[in-house]
């Protein structure tokens, strides 16, 4: 599945180094919940989570959109963003996302919607330094 990874941390380099983990968690969670939103905006778009948009859309996968567990390391965390869990006929949300986004052999092209989003690091890591500038003016009071 696409993952979006941000180094827009090397903007508050100075900032991040003030903070402890919960604040660095506060931030990856803010753009994770970014990615999210802009996920299932993009993938409504794209007709593919819309009942009735498409003959198979059911709207099981645009509402499983979400993120996984937080993971944090020396220095950062990630949470990535993608269709969870299964459909109702047990097909994982994930896969059907992936073949829509990649295609498969030359039946189906993919459309890109995922991996073609352009827009999307710029307004994750717009989410993110919100909330670092957020929790900085928090520090200095």
């Amino acid at each position: 599945m696409a993952t979006v990874r941000v180094n827009g941390f090397e903007l508050v380099n100075k900032q991040l180094n003030r903070m402890g983990r919960p604040m660095i968690k506060q931030i990856v969670e803010a753009g994770a919940g970014a990615a999210e939103k802009r996920m299932a905006t993009q993938t409504e778009n794209a007709g593919h989570g819309s009942p009735g948009r498409s003959r198979r859309a059911t709207g099981e996968m645009l509402a499983s959109i979400g993120r996984n567990e937080y993971r944090e390391w020396l220095g950062g965390g990630a949470q990535d963003v993608y269709p969870l869990g299964e459909d109702h006929k047990g097909v994982r949300n994930a896969t059907k996302a992936y073949v829509l986004n990649y295609g498969r052999g030359r039946r189906l092209r993919g459309d890109k919607f995922i991996t073609g989003d352009t827009q999307a690091e710029e307004i994750i890591t717009q989410a993110m330094q919100r909330e670092s500038d957020r929790l900085v003016d928090e520090i200095n009071g």
